[in-house]
Parts: structure tokens; C-alpha cells; sequence
């Protein structure tokens, strides 16, 4: 077999079941940020051949395998539904789904005074298991991993956290320009890189203003380290894109900005502070010439256009194009995307459109639309044709497969309160390694550039962020983890009154193993399972004798005996 990214990946990915690794192949209203665009423009031409959209999904494999690309995968009947329509109706539905914010569900559970960040955490984690609007979660879930805060240094901070992440839910099919700003004046990102009421530098006292935001807006939310080709790849000699004099410089921008309130004073904050924009109080605000990435803002000129000014000014690097589109791309479909792929959907950033084979039209024509370039991720025909080059494929985040489980199952009563096990699921050994707002820094869970030392993949030259967090410790944990929900009792409302699974129709299946493996394959791996490892999980699921009077408790351990095996498996772990 050629090497590509799932082969190259495999060895590395260590569990029970490890032989499954072979495989064929400024805030805006939500409706002017996220509704807008879906299927507009001019309408599309009569097509002049009978051939169907290579988006069409014709079989269950190609169905699941959307499904897990684009969202959270999908239960029996939602993977059935797919079959013989276009993966552009299916975006455009999702796309005109209302959205799902955590802030309101937030007020109306917990009063101000249970206003903390591990309230938010779970209702964050009730939002992501149970929300319809999955391509627009799991979009929010990407950009959570780009324009980065850490709850774990707050504790008071629950509306703020909320609040932020509905920008994120808000902006997911918005503007870039848009959504840089909403961050911006948000609270929470103030608060987690400290430029909430940053003032103005004092020659006196020697205080200068903080230099945080500056640099981590330059580095990590827009234009990153080092001028980029339009494919992503660095430019000859790989010039800088900023230095030291930029930042001075930038940083005397986020200057000024306080809590809503009538002052710049602490006691002046009004009660709902932390969930509103934060405001701009020039006594607070540098009023000294601003210099940064060639452009020079006059002094005196107000702390709100100065802002302004600035984030055009960044929003307008070339580097934002290729820098966002390539993680976005990671996040969703390829962990190391070649050149041209980035090229293909660094260009829809730039033209704020996008055009699907079947005639669907993404995107209002500006720059850094985001509808759009979620469109173009999902929809490259890299995604949808049957070779699988090196470039191709990528390693699951731990939080995407478990919310799988979760839909693909039809698990109900979901009630991450009453599971203490969501209080925080970064522990490698027993849990995923990762947990939503909560990565150890700014720079998140993986760095978007890691290539593995002593791999496949590094030999390779591939990128693959999420190998950072992945090893025979957290495989194992993991396991453990999907093996607490996988094995739960049915029928048990008193030691095992939530998140009950639906295994009806695996259980139907558990007479014939072979049948069994098969349907579990497409459901939970799109079909990825080698020969081999389907061998093997059907001998091991045929130890479990069906008969006498336990022959329904046995059908149920052998549905979830191969469940665990498979979702312990490379084969699940690597989405092609």
C-alpha cells in the first residue's frame, strides 16, 4: 500500500484493538452574521452534462464519512437520509438551523451568583452533545482552538465564558474581520491576555502598556511568524511578518478598554460587564503615534477608530488567508492539507464565494467569509474522490469521537450534571486528553505546524497537531473512558439514570458477527476497517455464546464488545 496519511498514522496509535488500522479507502445580530448568502447569488447554470456533482453521496460509506467530516457523524436513519443526496444541501440545512448559545441556557439555569466557569464547562459539553446544529458546533469548536482562552485561570467568569463562545457559535458562518473584532472587545479574551484595563503607558512611573494581546493577535488569531505563499507554505527565505517595533507599537492600541460602564473605573462596571462588549475610555487610551505592519496611526486619534484602524489593517494581511484556512482545514478534513488544497480554499477567503458542483452558492462576495470557506473545506474534491494521496486524511480529536458515540448511538438522558467525569476530561489516563476552553495555553492543545519526531509522519514531513496529546498513555485512556459509557447497564435509573445508548439495531445484528462488524464499520469508521481487523473483532465477538435463558444479555456484550474494539481501533482514531 502507498504510504498516505491514515498508513503512515496507524502504527502510531496505540489501544486494545490496534490491528483495525489497515482500510480501504463588535458583535453583530446572529441573523446579519450567520443567515445571509446560503445558496445566493446568481442561480446556476443548467448543467450540460448528466453526470452527478462528485459531492453526490451515493452509498452509506460516503454518507457516514461526510458526516464524521463535517459534524459529529450520524445515527443509522440520519446516515440512510444521506444516501443519494448532495453534501451541499446537507451544509445549507445545517447552515439555516438556529443557533445554539450557551449564554441564555447559562441565565436560565444558574442565578449570578453561580456565575462560575465550571457551571459554563457543562452546560459548553450539554451544548455539544445534544445541539442540531452540528456543523455550526463543531465549527465553534474549531475556531475555539484558534482564537484561544483558557477557563481554567478564571472561576467567577461563567457569563463571560458563555459569552465568548457564543461569539464564536454567532461569527462560525460570519466574517473574519467580524468575529477578530467581537474577540477583541470580549471580556473573556481581555481577561485571559490581560489587556483588560491596560492603560496608556506613564514615562514617569516607567509603565508601559501590555504587550499580550498585541503579540498574540500578530502570532496566533491572524498572520502567525513568518510571511506565507497563497498554499501556505513560507516564502523564499522566510521573512518575518512583524518585530518588536510592531508590537511596541500595537500595543498602544489596546489601550483603554474597560468593562461596560459609565468610567474606566472598577467600581463604575456595570452588573452585566462580563457579557457585554467591553467599551473604549480614551482618559485610558494612548493618545502617542501608533506604528505597526506599515502603518502609522496619527496620534489623538480616538481609542474606538484606533482599534478600528487597526484590526483593518491586520485583517488585511495576505498571511490571514492561507494562516486561518489551513487550520480550518485541520480542524475538519486533512491534519497536514497539501499546498493546493490551502490554495483552493485560501482563495474562497479572498473572494468571500464559493460555488458547489451541484449549483449551491456560499458566501456574500467579502473577504474572509467564513460560510464560504467552511463550504469550500468541506466540499474540495480532495474530500470526495477516492484516492487517497499522502496529504490526505487526519487523527480525530478525542472530544469529536466521543460526541460521536454519543450521536450515532441516539444516547438520551444526557445529563453531564449528574457525571462527574465531565468536570474536567483532560486527564490522559482515564479520560480524552482534551475538554472544550480549557487547552493548558494560548497556543492550545497542538501546535497547527507539529511534525512528530521519530515517525511516519514526521519522516513524511507531515503535519499532525493532534499527536501532541496522543500516545499509548491517552489511546489507552481513551478507551477507558468510551468503555465506561459503551458497557453502562440498561434499564439501571438509579445507579445509571443518563446517557443510555440505543444499540436496538446492533443488537438485532448480534447473531451473525460477520454482519454485525460489517454494520458497525460504516456506521462508526465509514467503511475503514481492514480484512483483517474485522477478522479479528469477529472472533473475539464469537467467544460470546448466544443461548439459554442470557442469550439477550449476551447479544447486548457482543454489540458492545465489537463497539469498544472499533472505537478503540486506529482504523477510528484516523478520518479519511
Amino acid at each position: 500500500m502507498a504510504l498516505n496519511f491514515k498508513t503512515a498514522l496507524c502504527s502510531l496509535v496505540v489501544a486494545s484493538a490496534l490491528a483495525a488500522c489497515g482500510g480501504s479507502g463588535g458583535s453583530s445580530s446572529p441573523a446579519s452574521s450567520s443567515s445571509g448568502g446560503i445558496g445566493s447569488g446568481p442561480p446556476p447554470t443548467t448543467p450540460t452534462t448528466t453526470e452527478k456533482p462528485y459531492t453526490n453521496l451515493d452509498t452509506r460509506e460516503e454518507a457516514s464519512r461526510f458526516l464524521i467530516q463535517a459534524g459529529f457523524g450520524g445515527t443509522d436513519a440520519e446516515i440512510d437520509a444521506l444516501v443519494g443526496t448532495d453534501a451541499a444541501d446537507w451544509i445549507v440545512a445545517q447552515m439555516n438551523l438556529p443557533a445554539t448559545r450557551t449564554l441564555p441556557l447559562m441565565q436560565a439555569r444558574y442565578p449570578a451568583r453561580e456565575d462560575t466557569d465550571f457551571n459554563h464547562s457543562r452546560m459548553l459539553w450539554q451544548t455539544l452533545l445534544t445541539a442540531d446544529d452540528e456543523l455550526r458546533q463543531r465549527m465553534m469548536f474549531a475556531l475555539s482552538q484558534i482564537f484561544v482562552i483558557s477557563t481554567d485561570s478564571f472561576f467567577d467568569q461563567g457569563y463571560g465564558s458563555a459569552y465568548y463562545s457564543d461569539i464564536l457559535v454567532d461569527q462560525a458562518f460570519g466574517n473574519y474581520r467580524t468575529l477578530l473584532e467581537d474577540v477583541t472587545y470580549s471580556p473573556a479574551m481581555a481577561r485571559y491576555l490581560t489587556y483588560y484595563r491596560n492603560r496608556k503607558g506613564d514615562p514617569e512611573t516607567g509603565r508601559m502598556p501590555d504587550e499580550n494581546y498585541a503579540r498574540e493577535v500578530l502570532q496566533l488569531f491572524s498572520i502567525g511568524l513568518v510571511e506565507l505563499e497563497m498554499d501556505g507554505s513560507p516564502k523564499p527565505g522566510s521573512p518575518e511578518t512583524y518585530d518588536n517595533e510592531d508590537i511596541l507599537g500595537l500595543a498602544r492600541v489596546f489601550t483603554g478598554l474597560s468593562g461596560h460602564g459609565p468610567s474606566f473605573r472598577w467600581s463604575d462596571q456595570l452588573p452585566d460587564y462580563r457579557h457585554r462588549p467591553l467599551q473604549v475610555f480614551d482618559e485610558a487610551h494612548s493618545q502617542l503615534e501608533k506604528t505597526f505592519l506599515g502603518t502609522t496611526i496619527p496620534e489623538n486619534t480616538p481609542g474606538a477608530e484606533t482599534i478600528t484602524q487597526a484590526l483593518d489593517t491586520i485583517s488585511a494581511h495576505p498571511n490571514v488567508a492561507p494562516f486561518i484556512s489551513r487550520q480550518l482545514i485541520q480542524r475538519f478534513t486533512a491534519s497536514s492539507p497539501s499546498p493546493a488544497y490551502v490554495r483552493r480554499v485560501a482563495e474562497v477567503f479572498e473572494s468571500g464565494r464559493f460555488s458547489a458542483p451541484n449549483g449551491q452558492h456560499f458566501g456574500r462576495g467579502q473577504r474572509g467569509d467564513l460560510q464560504a470557506v467552511i463550504a469550500a473545506i468541506l466540499l474540495d474534491p480532495s474530500v470526495h474522490d477516492d484516492v487517497q494521496d499522502l496529504n490526505e486524511g487526519k487523527l480525530r480529536e478525542p472530544v469529536v469521537k466521543f460526541i460521536q458515540y454519543v450521536k450515532a448511538f441516539n444516547v438520551t438522558n444526557i445529563d453531564v450534571w449528574a457525571e462527574w467525569r465531565f468536570y474536567n476530561t483532560n486527564d490522559p489516563t482515564s479520560k480524552l486528553s482534551q475538554h472544550p476552553f480549557l487547552s493548558p495555553s494560548v497556543f492550545n492543545f497542538y501546535r497547527p505546524g507539529y511534525i512528530a519526531p521519530g515517525t511516519a509522519t514526521g519522516d513524511a514531513g507531515l503535519s499532525a497537531p493532534e499527536l501532541q496529546i496522543v500516545n499509548e498513555g491517552s489511546a489507552l485512556g481513551f478507551a477507558n473512558f468510551i468503555s465506561h459509557y459503551v458497557l453502562r447497564p440498561a434499564d439501571d435509573p438509579v445507579n445509571h439514570p443518563g446517557f443510555q445508548p440505543d444499540f436496538t439495531a446492533e443488537i438485532q445484528l448480534a447473531d451473525d458477527p460477520d454482519a454485525l462488524v460489517e454494520h458497525l464499520d460504516v456506521k462508526l469508521t465509514a467503511g475503514q476497517l481492514s480484512d483483517a481487523a474485522k477478522a479479528d473483532i469477529i472472533d473475539v465477538v464469537s467467544t460470546l455464546i448466544v443461548d439459554g435463558e442470557d442469550a439477550d444479555v449476551a447479544r447486548r456484550k457482543r454489540a458492545q464488545t465489537a463497539i469498544i474494539m472499533i472505537m478503540a481501533s486506529g482504523a477510528y482514531a484516523v478520518q479519511n
